[in-house]
Formats: C-alpha cells, structure tokens, sequence
C-alpha cells in the first residue's frame, strides 16, 4: 500500500475498487477534529483500561493499513506491504483496530478472514507493547470471533501462546503438521536449480486465460476456489508474481509470489510446484527478479513436511526461528502438502 501527504495534509490512499483495480483516493484528514467523530459510525465497543485510557474497537479501513503494518513492526513482526490491502477487499469486515481515543491512535489489530468460505483464519493479532495487559486485545478478539460466528477457524500459534490458544481459546484440533519461520540477509543462490529444459517461467500479467490455468492449478492444491483473492494478489504494488509453464503441453506446473514487507525485507508466498526442482527454479526467478531480496533478505515459511521446502530454506541460507503449531477448532482442512513449498501468509492464510 503507498501513502502520501498531498499539500492540504489529506492522505493519497492506493487500494483495489470492487472491481479489483487499483485506484488512488483522497482520504480527508482535519487535524483540528478528532478521529472519534470519523470512526463514530464504524465503533463496534468501548473501554477504558485499568489506567484510565479511553478505547474503542472498530473495523479496520483501507487508510489504516501503514499504521496497522507499523504496529505490526512494533512487536517484532512482519506482513506483506500490501497483502493486507487483498485480503481486506475480500473480508473486509474480518478486520479490527483498537484506537486510543486520547489522540486517535491505532494501539491494536486483529483479524479473522474468510477466503475459503468454510474456514476463517486468525492473524494479525498485536497491542502496541505500552498497552498490552489491559484488556485491549480481549476486546479484539470478541469482536473478530463474532464475525468467524460457529465456523471452522484456525490460527498458527507461536509457541509462547500455544497453550493459551488451544486449550483456552478453544483451538484443540492440533495438526501434526507445522510451520517452520525462516529468515536470512544474506542470501545464496549458487545452488539453485536455475533453468530447466522443458520449463518456461513468466512473469503473471493480465492475461486471462493464464490467470485461469494459475487459478485452476491453486484450486488443486488448497481445494477450493481463491480466484478473487489471487487476481489481487497478483496486480499487487511492491510485489512480484511469476508462473511455471511445461512447453511440451502448455500446462501449469508450478507459480510463486513474492514482496516487500514492513520490516524491509523480502516475504515470499505462495510457491506452489510439482516438484522440488520447479520449486528451486521459481524461488531463483523470484528472488533475482525482486532487489530487495538480495540487499535486505527474505522471509520464508515452510511446511515441515516438505522436505524440498526444507532444502529451499537450507540452499538458500536461511536460518530458522520458529516452528509455528497449526490449530483448528473443528477440523483440519485438506491440502496438498506436497505441492507448497512456502504457504501465502502466516496471517490470513489457508494457505
């Protein structure tokens, strides 16, 4: 997402319409008003902390995602610049921010997104460090799980949380199957599968008859249909998309994304290949084709049992930080482990 001043001091806003361009607008800011007269119509609940501080909770808007993405940076964690902007179009009321309303400050967010229509996805969840413990957070999270209502929802935990979420919140369905968080600054490449004979990698563009075999080939792998989500995902700014064709048939054998995020750094996802060698070849083109992969570094999330996904992050030379517990609260979604080698997001992602 890019933000600017204009010279009144209103903010340029970039975000996708209904119809999934993207358009600039306008967002009126008048410094003399208060944020709370702006927000009174989208106010969900109020509070006040154990200290005194005035809150409220609302729906999260499109002007928001920097100071979201800000409070994100604050507590140690990363998103995408402008993935959030996707999945807001597509569950636009998924989304949360706590405000203080001494000063109109966003201090927390929380999300609970529905792509898959029959599973939501936890993500996003942070309070500011100054205002954690004061029932904030709390306030979110009632907010949000109105919106999953009786659905199927899961989360990754990091670990610290574990216990928290599954046996507090109510997230006992454990998979076996984790998340592993990688991340590196200097990155290599020397490894990499960096051409194969018969496999031709292209940039995404807005051919459509492309985007449906993509589309298509992501439908057999996570089981249900993202294409709403996926043509945002590929037209987003800061961003870079790139699919694997076999020339012998013309057909689908792989795609991947990659993009900045709010730390500075590279987040790869989804890769999505038949095998380990258009896995490697996909990751190279990606990485090469995005400088800030190569000067900054790169995120990079990796289901546990794909041992190619593992080599990926090795090759590479990534480091690991954390293996990330996947938790439902009715039942595990059915995917093909075996063809994603680095998941969408860690916050929205089913997957």
């Amino acid at each position: 997402m890019t933000t600017t001043l204009s010279e009144n001091s209103n903010k340029i806003v970039v975000h996708n319409n209904n119809s999934g361009q993207l358009v600039k607008e306008e967002v009126k800011v008048n410094i003399d008003d208060s944020v709370k007269q702006e927000d009174t119509k989208m106010i969900l609940s109020t509070g006040i902390t154990p200290d005194g501080i005035k809150y409220h909770v609302r729906r999260m808007k499109f002007e928001d995602i920097d100071e979201v993405l800000m409070v994100w940076k604050e507590i140690g964690l990363y998103e995408g610049t402008n993935t959030i902007q996707s999945f807001l179009t597509i569950d636009p009321e998924g989304f949360y921010v706590a405000v203080n309303e001494n000063d109109g400050q966003i201090v927390g967010c929380c999300a609970g997104v529905f792509v898959d229509p029959n599973v939501g996805f936890i993500g996003l969840y942070a309070v500011k460090p100054a205002f954690q413990g004061k029932g904030i957070g709390t306030s979110m999270w009632k907010q949000m799980m109105s919106h999953i209502g009786d659905k199927n929802v899961g989360l990754y935990a990091v670990p610290k949380h574990l216990i928290t979420y599954r046996d507090k919140a109510g997230f006992r369905v454990e998979d076996t199957i984790k998340v592993l968080e990688y991340e590196g600054t200097s990155l290599k490449t020397d490894d990499l599968v960096k051409g194969i004979a018969n496999i031709e990698i292209k940039c995404m563009t807005n051919d459509e008859i492309l985007q449906r075999k993509v589309i298509n080939y992501d439908q057999r792998v996570v089981n249900y249909d993202r294409s709403n989500l996926l043509k945002l995902t590929f037209n987003e700014l800061d961003a870079l998309s790139m699919v694997a064709i076999d020339k012998d048939n013309n057909s689908i054998v792989g795609f991947g994304c990659i993009r900045t995020n709010n730390i500075n750094r590279a987040m790869a996802g989804p890769i999505y290949a038949n095998n380990d060698a258009v896995a490697e070849l996909i990751v190279y083109n990606l990485i090469t084709n995005l400088p800030v992969a190569l000067t900054t570094g790169l995120d990079f999330m990796t289901p546990d049992c794909n041992p190619g996904g593992l080599r990926i992050a090795t090759k590479l030379g990534l480091k690991k930080n954390e293996d990330l517990p996947r938790l439902f609260v009715k039942s595990i979604p059915k995917v093909d482990w075996n063809r994603i080698y680095c998941i969408h997001t860690p916050n929205f992602s089913p997957y």
